[in-house]
């Protein structure tokens, strides 16, 4: 009886009764152990459920009592990271090529990995071997041209991604990333129909987000708004949905408005003028931001704001802060209220430089976690041209793990000062500019009308455009931009001019 439910499930899983395979096989666990077999159709049925916890569960124990068996370490590689447990992803990938090399799927889920850990050549060589290995051909040079793509290597990955689509025409990955290439090398007009081809194939969130930003970036508000709402439809686009109704525009005279924080800190910041505007309209406004945010704001910002994983009261309606241009119909960036619109605390103090000694501000990295931190993000190595300046001061206004860069460089770490947001715009509002890179002190410091230098790469954000070196989000900026991928030497050059 018990063999009989073994061949029911091998059955089950052929004909895809996925919930059936499952079952079987878990029945015949009840007075048997289970062998190598066994596991794997049962986890397989869970794989094709999206039952992405228990597959693992099942993975994970048919590993310890089958080590030597690469398909389980394959799959155990696939549900850890449908379950966003990358290292442990890539650890059980790895571990089922050492058993056999000659895997392709394997090769290629880790190309896809490492290169959303920033291992771009080794994304790029892990997509060879799964082209070499026999993987589908237009899904290996896909996979291959998103790692050329990472390292700015736009020609060979151009090549590579049109002969992916030579082989697949209408596939809308291959197509959505032949779009965002030419984005990467500002070559919008190129983007247009590409992105167009992708939607007609598949109109998925991911490619309506994609082109959302990319006719942002080119400008184009009135189009980009209402395609940028497609991040909401993205798994974890939002940490907090309240069950109220959205605002789309209603009378908000007397009505309560939660406004809801997402994405990053420099986001927050950048969004959160909208709030004059809704205060105008007789909104009573409440917030949720990041507890980093929570006291700078609450000074600034009219209504009561709260951090996020406080109970909410009740309230009438909600909005994402990063829909407000849409939904406000505000949607041309010099529409936005303008800034300074923040104020910051006295305290701390700044260390006092040497006499009469400009004291400029420099932050060279942006978040690790950003997918596009590898584009962002400088080496202090990269500033070393800034040591020659005469009578200067240099701070690092902020907190990162990055600052134990800083050996022999004369760049003082302010990182014991700050504790919030509300400490870090203090310190700014002490300098004589800021340098930074793109990311939340560039936004902080234009939101508190600091001179403000901010070094682009040479695709930048959406939100500063693809040209100019001014920008109508803050008047204190002045935008210094790479003339090609990862030329930091040309920024650092013009800065030099600018501070001398």
């Amino acid at each position: 009886m018990s063999q009989d439910l073994v061949v029911q499930a091998l059955s089950a899983l052929r004909q895809k009764n996925f919930t059936a395979a499952r079952d079987c096989v878990a029945a015949y666990a009840n007075d048997n152990p289970l062998e190598f077999q066994h596991y794997l159709i049962k986890g397989l049925a869970e794989i094709a459920l999206g039952d992405w916890q228990a597959a693992r569960d099942t993975f994970e124990e048919a590993v310890q009592n089958f080590p030597h068996q690469p398909q389980l370490w394959l799959n155990l590689g696939i549900a850890a990271e449908n379950l966003d447990l990358a290292d442990e992803a890539i650890e059980s990938y790895e571990h089922s090529l050492d058993l056999k090399a000659e895997q392709a799927d394997a090769c290629g889920n880790l190309s896809n990995l490492y290169r959303k850990q920033g291992r771009f050549s080794e994304a790029e060589d892990m997509a060879h071997r799964a082209y070499e290995l026999g993987a589908p051909k237009a899904q290996a040079l896909n996979v291959l041209g998103l790692a050329l793509a990472k390292q700015g290597k736009f020609e060979a990955a151009g090549k590579i991604l049109s002969e992916a689509r030579q082989l697949d025409s209408n596939d809308p990955a291959i197509l959505a990333n032949l779009a965002n290439l030419a984005v990467d090398q500002l070559k919008l007009d190129a983007a247009w129909p590409l992105f167009a081809a992708a939607r007609i194939a598949n109109d998925s969130a991911v490619i309506r987000r994609d082109e959302g930003m990319a006719r942002l970036l080119a400008g184009d508000a009135a189009r980009g708004w209402p395609l940028y709402e497609a991040r909401l439809e993205l798994p974890k686009a939002l940490r907090l949905r309240p069950q109220c109704p959205r605002w789309n525009g209603e009378p908000l005279q007397g009505k309560r408005l939660l406004l809801v924080a997402e994405q990053g800190f420099g986001d927050t910041i950048q969004f959160c003028r909208y709030g004059r505007v809704l205060a105008e309209m007789g909104a009573t406004l409440l917030w949720t931001v990041p507890g980093p945010l929570r006291a700078l704001l609450a000074d600034n910002l009219p209504g009561l704001v709260m951090t996020e994983g406080e109970l909410l009261p009740d309230v009438d309606y909600w909005l994402p802060l990063m829909s407000l241009p849409l939904t406000t119909g505000k949607l041309a960036y010099a529409d936005a209220p303008a800034a300074p619109y923040l104020r910051a605390p006295s305290t701390p103090m700044l260390p006092a430089p040497k006499k009469d000694a400009k004291k400029i501000g420099l932050v060279w990295t942006a978040s690790p976690t950003n997918d596009r931190d590898h584009e962002k993000s400088m080496h202090i190595e990269d500033l070393a041209p800034l040591w020659k300046l005469p009578n200067t001061q240099f701070y690092a206004p902020f907190v990162n793990p990055r600052l134990a860069q800083i050996t022999k460089e004369p760049v003082i770490r302010l990182d014991h000062l700050i504790g919030d947001f509300a400490d870090t715009a203090a310190l700014l509002m002490q300098l004589d500019c800021l340098v930074s890179v793109c990311t939340a002190a560039a936004h902080l410091a234009g939101a508190l009308g600091v001179k403000t230098y901010v070094l682009l790469p040479h695709c930048p954000d959406w939100r500063w455009g693809v040209s100019g070196e001014t920008t109508p989000w803050y008047l204190s900026v002045t935008l210094l931009r790479q003339p090609k991928f990862g030329d930091w030497e040309s920024v650092i050059s013009n800065l030099i001019q600018r501070l001398s």
